[in-house]
């Protein structure tokens, strides 16, 4: 688990944290498994409550609009969503002109810099090839 605080917020910060992830995921036009596998697996580390994980997979097909979901954010949080936005863009294995938009916008509301941002997505890559290398050394 994280030591980033995310268990501490309210439910319902959590539930908008699932949404923005979903706005995410969905931003490209298609969802993936892999993106639906990301966002499940991040409701369960929020401990999202099961019958607000209906409601936020009720997203999958009509995404809550992002400007609505950035609403009023506090910066800290913001970060925090923004992290998690940038690995459910990247699981499918490229960053889409839309999900790009869509995480400058949180870094916006985030108080993150472009340059920052591309340090995040720069972390976020390196993150994936440190976890693909696993399997390198394991099936020796």
């Amino acid at each position: 688990m994280f030591p980033d605080g995310l268990i501490h917020r309210s439910p319902q910060e959590r539930v908008r944290y699932a949404e923005i992830l979903v706005f995410i995921a969905a931003a490209d036009g298609a969802l993936v498994r892999e993106e639906i596998a990301m966002i499940e697996a991040m409701m369960g580390r929020a401990m999202i409550h099961p019958e607000s994980r209906i409601t936020v997979r009720g997203g999958f097909e009509q995404p809550i609009p992002l400007e609505q979901s950035l609403a009023d954010l506090d910066p800290v949080f913001a970060q925090l969503i923004l992290r998690d936005a940038a690995l459910v863009a990247a699981v499918d294995g490229d960053y889409d002109r839309k999900e790009l938009t869509a995480l400058r916008k949180i870094a916006k509301t985030a108080d993150v810099t472009p340059k920052q941002l591309s340090l995040l997505l720069d972390w976020v890559t390196e993150g994936w090839h440190w976890f693909e290398e696993a399997s390198v050394f394991l099936s020796k």
